[in-house]
């Protein structure tokens, strides 16, 4: 979608669970550009300590236990916020300010993104679990939402292109390890209240295109009390969860 023609969130609806997992944290995904499949999902369980990803051929796949392949990583990774781009999957290498990219077709790491300005688990999402780096993925591309422990524990966004980082903008209200999670749509930074409360609220945005900065006050439901990772994948114009073991969705609506 280009980026002209989108709009910002009106509404975010309830979720909907599709799988139960034995972790209480981590991340799952498709691919939004469709190289890796429409439909094949990746797991990345837990926040720490881990360098494993699974691959699954379909949802079916997936709630079957039916494992299509594993990749295992050079790294271990910190945090959920591990993203898949095209061939690439995104993270944040353990106990660094370094981005991965490593390339699924080739088993190798293609770049390491140096993230200036990131000190190592200092700041995190209220959640903690070594959340400080999240990577995001919107119809403008790839995406890093981290906190910044020298400007007074905000939130930043920077754009990623070609391996490097283009462009950084400083939330200047929000503080990350005040918010329950974040995420990008349409080049708009959502900012969800809290991870454990139920109801809560998407409290703030920021549109990177205008600076506009508003309350959006969009109910949210953290239906199962531990919300870990919250992505929006632009392809399908929904957002994934992984919220207390529970792999969810949740459908959005636009102004």
């Amino acid at each position: 979608m280009p980026r002209d023609s989108c709009t910002t969130i009106k509404s975010v609806g309830s979720p909907v669970t599709h799988h139960t997992r034995s972790i209480a944290q981590g991340a799952w995904m498709k691919d939004p550009l469709g190289i890796m499949g429409t439909e094949t999902i990746f797991v990345v369980k837990s926040y720490a300590s881990q360098n494993v990803v699974e691959e699954f051929e379909n949802i079916e796949k997936l709630k079957a236990g039916v494992t299509r392949k594993t990749y295992t990583l050079p790294y271990q990774w910190d945090g959920t916020g591990t993203v898949v781009y095209g061939k690439y999957l995104y993270y944040n290498r353990a106990n660094t300010y370094y981005i991965v990219k490593y390339n699924f077709l080739t088993n190798s790491v293609e770049a390491q993104i140096t993230l200036s300005g990131y000190t190592p688990r200092q700041i995190y999402y209220q959640w903690g679990g070594s959340s400080g780096v999240d990577m995001a993925v919107d119809e403008q591309g790839l995406w890093v939402l981290w906190g910044n422990t020298a400007d007074s524990k905000r939130l930043y966004a920077s754009k990623i292109d070609g391996d490097v980082v283009v462009h950084t903008y400083a939330l200047a209200t929000e503080q990350m390890n005040t918010m329950g999670n974040a995420f990008v749509a349409c080049g708009v930074i959502y900012c969800i209240d809290t991870y454990n409360t139920n109801p809560t609220t998407i409290n703030f945005a920021y549109d990177t295109k205008t600076g506009n900065q508003w309350n959006p006050n969009i109910q949210f439901r953290n239906q199962y009390g531990y919300n870990s990772m919250v992505d929006y994948n632009p392809r399908e114009k929904v957002l994934y969860a992984w919220d207390q073991k529970h792999l969810v969705t949740y459908s959005l609506t636009w102004n």
